[in-house]
């Protein structure tokens, strides 16, 4: 293996110098994003479902942080893995967004209780797939068909399934797009 480094490595943001950035700036990269999908067909529809306004973005409580996964809701809160803006293109990222919002409008706005995603089979969890469904269908409405079914195949592959249950989970998964 060589030593040098690849490409991707050298266009890497390192974390250390993440974790620094001034709180204005994590502020003013997470409020570009409410502000694009405030514009956004699918956060639009996402808001729909829920009867709100898609301003109400602006009062999603939403941060960066330390995790082991690349976002979560937690009490309210969502949090963003600060190794999102590793590559130095948030925008891209704003999938996420939608995907933890359409949590926290489930929470906060559904008609009872959502089940932890902690609990059981992760992409069994109906919540998960709701939030997956519309974070694929927004990947699809920004960046094509073609990545959204790569990344639903990248997610299944991670979560280890394969067969009839990857191709029945990739139905609903993408049964938005």
């Amino acid at each position: 293996m060589s030593s040098a480094k690849s490409q991707d490595d050298e266009d890497k943001i390192p974390l250390s110098v993440i974790r620094k950035l001034p709180y204005q700036t994590l502020n003013r990269l997470i409020n570009k994003g409410r502000a694009f999908l405030k514009e956004n067909e699918v956060w639009q529809k996402v808001c729909a479902e829920h009867d709100e306004d898609p301003d109400i973005i602006d009062f999603i409580p939403i941060a960066f942080g330390n995790l082991d996964v690349s976002a979560k809701t937690t009490k309210g809160i969502i949090i963003l893995n600060y190794k999102l803006l590793g590559d130095a293109d948030f925008k891209k990222d704003y999938s996420y967004i939608v995907h933890e919002a359409t949590h926290w409008l489930d929470q906060c706005f559904g008609s009872k209780a959502t089940k932890s995603s902690d609990e059981g089979d992760y992409l069994a969890n109906k919540f998960e797939q709701k939030a997956f469904s519309r974070q694929i269908q927004y990947i699809a409405h920004q960046e094509g068909e073609k990545e959204a079914e790569e990344y639903t195949d990248d997610l299944l592959e991670h979560h280890e399934k394969s067969g009839k249950e990857a191709d029945k989970l990739k139905d609903v998964l993408m049964d938005k797009v």
